[in-house]
């Protein structure tokens, strides 16, 4: 009689749990979800973080919080992302850097970003323009390789830092067409543009939202686009190809991650929700006034985006010895 009992309450338990699994998957999320920024509040990952947590509340009908962790250049708070509980309530926004770039760069980085995130979706991306001084050589991409090659290393290039996506992409820009021009780093993208202002380096390679109102006032030359297509921002500066300048395409772009093993229905949701946020006009409207644009790939895009950059930046790195301050 005892055993009866027993194997009755067995019974009974798994077929509440059973029944249970379906309300359980419709209940996520049920409480409010955080998304962490690894750097600190004001700049561009926080406004687009802040962006997409307004567009991801609506539509999961929870607040999603935007926790700023700075420390580390963004390598603190990733790290902490990923060792949160994988039950899709902390997620987290990442650029090229800090999910491609920093694999070769950092010999112990605590997180691998294929083994230990999911990824959600590449939400946005941010085109790059190479730009001159208005007034002085270059004046053209073919007039950049010309001068570069009849004087190897009389010109000079500006970024924002060692490793920094300007410098990876006038490095593969040198690699691509075989140059040799020096490096100047500053200490972020604003110190650089305004030297090339001054006429004290010769070109760069800047981010369109950050180089834009200079371009527009006559105090930058626009010279290219290192991408698929020109920029709406800048619909009369050419693209690399327009340029002559064949498979040269460098971007920056901000993912959406999301601890490994996050159950496969809550990525789904959360991949669904991310593509639909987009293709909103409300969202893409933001995303251009910021100098970017908006994307919503889906998962698989987003992994196979961020294993090719990885293994695309690892090259560079291991070619040119590209090391951090």
């Amino acid at each position: 009689m005892q055993a009866f009992k027993n194997t009755f309450r067995a019974a009974t338990a798994a077929l509440a749990l059973i029944m249970a699994a379906p309300v359980s998957a419709q209940e996520y999320p049920s409480r409010p979800v955080r998304l962490i920024c690894p750097y600190a509040a004001g700049g561009l990952t926080d406004i687009l973080a802040r962006t997409v947590a307004q567009e991801l509340s609506r539509r999961l009908g929870q607040p999603v919080i935007v926790e700023n962790r700075a420390g580390g250049g963004g390598i603190a708070g990733t790290d902490f992302a990923a060792k949160a509980a994988p039950d899709g309530y902390t997620l987290t926004l990442a650029g090229q850097g800090l999910a491609s770039v920093n694999t070769s760069l950092y010999p112990h980085l605590p997180y691998d970003t294929l083994r230990d995130f999911k990824p959600l979706s590449q939400i946005a991306k941010f085109s790059l323009v190479l730009v001159g001084h208005p007034r002085r050589a270059p004046e053209s991409v073919s007039d950049l390789i010309h001068l570069a090659r009849k004087n190897p290393d009389a010109l000079s290039y500006g970024s924002a830092g060692n490793a920094s996506t300007a410098h990876l992409a006038m490095e593969m820009f040198k690699e691509h067409n075989g140059l040799s021009l020096l490096h100047v780093p500053f200490k972020g993208e604003s110190a650089a543009l305004m030297e090339l202002v001054a006429g004290r380096i010769d070109s760069m390679f800047a981010t369109v939202g950050g180089s834009l109102a200079l371009i527009r006032s006559g105090k930058l030359r626009a010279i290219a686009i290192p991408d698929d297509a020109r920029n709406p921002l800048l619909a009369d500066v050419p693209t690399m190809r327009e340029a002559g300048i064949e498979d040269f395409n460098v971007f920056g772009w901000f993912v959406v991650l999301a601890p490994a093993n996050v159950p496969e229905r809550v990525a789904d949701r959360l991949g669904k929700e991310f593509m639909a946020i987009g293709s909103d006009p409300g969202f893409r409207k933001a995303m251009l006034e910021r100098g970017m644009q908006a994307v919503g790939s889906s998962a698989a895009e987003a992994a196979q985006m961020i294993e090719k950059e990885t293994g695309r930046w690892a090259a560079l790195v291991k070619k040119t010895g590209i090391a951090l301050d």
